[in-house]
C-alpha cells in the first residue's frame, strides 16, 4: 500500500522525467542545442519586459532587444543580482499569483524570500538525476537533511513539522539533522541507518563526509544502491572516502534554493552534465580569470532569474564555451569560500583540504579570517597536537605563498561554528 502511494506521489514527476530524459539523453549537437535554449530564453525574455518593471527598465537602459538570435549575444547584458531581487520583488504585480514561495538560508548575506510559480520542468530535474542513477520514487531514502529554518515559528512550526514527518513516512524517507555533526550525533545516525536499510543516501556533502568519518572504523553494514551530495563541493579525495566507507557509486548533485538542480553527475563520473533544457549556464570571467556562474531559468516565473548572478565560481573543461556551459569539472564555491586578507594573499578555501587531509581521525575543519589573521579549526576524533598544528602550517604554507607576513592560529574545537540557516560554512568573516 505504501509502496503505491509513493508512486501515485510521484506519478507527475515521473513522467516529466521520462519525457525530459528523451531529451537529455539523447545524442545532440551544439547546434540544436543552442537554438533550443535560444527559443526558451526569448519565451522568458517576452514575458520579463513584458511584465516586470525592473526588465522592462533594462530593456529600455541598455537597449537590449527584444530577442536574440545568439546565446554570444548576451555576453554584454547585465548581469542580474540578489540585490535587485531583494529590490525590486515588492514592485511585482502579476495576473496569476504565484503558487509559493523559496527561501534561502542567508549563507551569503540577506536570505531571499522570492515568491514562484510551480514549476514541473525544474522540479523534475532531480528524478532525473536520480533515475540517470539507478533510483526509482520506491526506493528508501536516508536523508542526512537540513532546511529547518524553513518551518517558521511557534504553532506554525510544529504543523510543517507534522506535515514534513507524515510526508517522509508515506515517501520513505528517514530523516537526520545535517546540522549537528558531533561525534555522538553521527553515532546516533549510525544506528537509525542501519536499522532503516536504505537503498539511497542523500545529504549536504560536508555532514555526509562527518558521518562517514565519524563512522569510519564501526563501518557499515547494509550498502546502498548510491550516494547523492548536494550544497558543496568535495575533493577526490572526500569522495574516494565516502565511495569506501558505503561501498557503492557516488553522485554529486550542482543546485540551489532559488534555481533547483542545475547539474549532475552520472555513472560515479566526476564530471556534471548540466539540464541545459531548463537551465542556461554562462560563464563570466572575473578580474582573476575566473569563471562566475550566470544562470537563467528557461522556464517562465513569477519573478525571472536571467543571467543571475548565483555566486558560485565553476571550473569547465578546456574548450567547454562560455555561451553555454554543457560540463562541469568542479563547482569550486562562492566568493565568501575565497579567502581574502588585508594584504593581499588570496586563494580558495578548498585548498584548505590538501593541508589538513593527512591528520588521522580528522571530521571536519573551518577557516576563520579577520584582516591579516587567519584562524583554521579544527574537529577530530583525537587529540591533536603541536606536531599536527605544525605539519598543517607547512603544507599551508607550500600552497599558499606570501602568508609568512599573516598571523595564522590553528587549534582543535569541539564544534564549528554554524551560520543563521544552520550550516556550517567553511569560511567565517569576523
Amino acid at each position: 500500500m505504501i509502496n503505491k502511494l509513493k508512486y501515485i506521489f510521484h506519478r507527475g514527476s515521473y513522467r516529466k522525467v521520462l519525457q525530459k530524459s528523451s531529451l537529455l539523453f539523447v545524442f545532440h549537437d551544439k547546434s540544436s542545442i543552442e537554438q533550443y535554449q535560444i527559443d526558451k530564453f526569448n519565451e522568458v525574455w517576452e514575458d520579463a519586459y513584458k511584465n516586470i518593471p525592473f526588465f522592462k527598465e533594462w530593456k529600455d537602459t541598455y537597449k537590449l532587444p527584444s530577442s536574440i538570435s545568439s546565446l554570444s549575444e548576451l555576453s554584454n547584458w547585465p548581469v542580474l543580482t540578489k540585490k535587485d531581487i531583494l529590490e525590486e520583488i515588492k514592485n511585482v504585480k502579476r495576473d496569476v499569483p504565484p503558487t509559493g514561495k523559496v527561501i534561502t538560508s542567508g549563507s551569503t548575506g540577506v536570505p531571499l524570500n522570492l515568491p514562484v510559480w510551480h514549476d514541473e520542468e525544474t522540479q523534475s530535474n532531480m528524478w532525473i538525476g536520480r533515475a540517470a542513477n539507478g533510483i526509482l520514487p520506491d526506493d528508501k531514502t536516508f536523508l542526512i537533511w537540513g532546511h529547518h529554518h524553513l518551518y517558521g515559528t511557534g504553532l506554525t512550526r510544529i504543523k510543517n513539522i507534522i506535515i514534513r514527518s507524515v510526508k517522509d513516512i508515506i515517501l520513505g524517507y528517514k530523516r537526520i539533522s545535517a546540522y549537528d555533526t558531533s561525534e555522538p550525533a553521527m553515532m546516533a545516525a549510525l544506528k537509525k541507518y542501519e536499522k532503516f536499510k536504505p537503498a539511497f543516501v542523500i545529504g549536504y556533502s560536508s555532514s555526509v563526509l562527518s558521518f562517514v568519518r565519524c563512522n569510519k572504523k564501526r563501518g557499515v553494514k547494509n550498502h546502498p544502491k548510491l550516494v547523492l551530495c548536494t550544497a558543496g563541493p568535495l575533493s577526490d579525495k572526500e569522495k574516494e572516502e565516502i565511495r569506501e566507507f558505503f561501498s557503492c557509486p557516488l553522485c554529486m548533485e550542482y543546485g540551489s534554493v532559488e534555481c533547483g538542480v542545475m547539474a549532475y553527475t552520472v555513472n560515479d563520473c566526476n564530471c556534471y552534465k548540466t539540464f541545459w533544457t531548463s537551465h542556461l549556464l554562462q560563464g563570466k570571467k572575473d578580474t582573476n580569470g575566473k569563471i562566475r556562474n550566470l544562470v537563467t531559468k528557461l522556464s517562465k516565473n513569477y519573478f525571472p532569474l536571467i543571467r543571475y548572478d548565483i555566486g558560485d565560481y565553476l571550473d569547465i573543461p578546456e574548450g567547454e564555451s562560455l555561451d553555454s556551459i554543457l560540463n562541469i569539472n568542479t563547482i569550486l564555491g562562492r566568493p565568501t569560500d575565497v579567502v581574502t586578507l588585508d594584504n593581499g594573499v588570496s586563494f580558495f578555501a578548498m585548498l584548505i583540504e590538501a593541508c589538513v587531509e593527512h591528520l588521522e581521525g580528522l571530521i571536519s575543519h573551518q577557516l576563520l579570517v579577520k584582516g591579516n589573521s587567519l584562524e583554521i579549526l579544527l574537529v577530530a576524533l583525537r587529540h591533536l597536537d603541536e606536531n599536527d598544528f605544525n605539519s598543517v602550517l607547512k603544507k599551508l604554507q607550500a600552497v599558499v605563498p606570501n602568508l609568512n607576513n599573516c598571523d595564522i592560529v590553528i587549534k582543535q574545537v569541539d564544534e564549528l561554528n554554524k551560520n543563521k540557516g544552520g550550516k556550517t560554512p567553511l569560511v567565517i568573516r569576523l
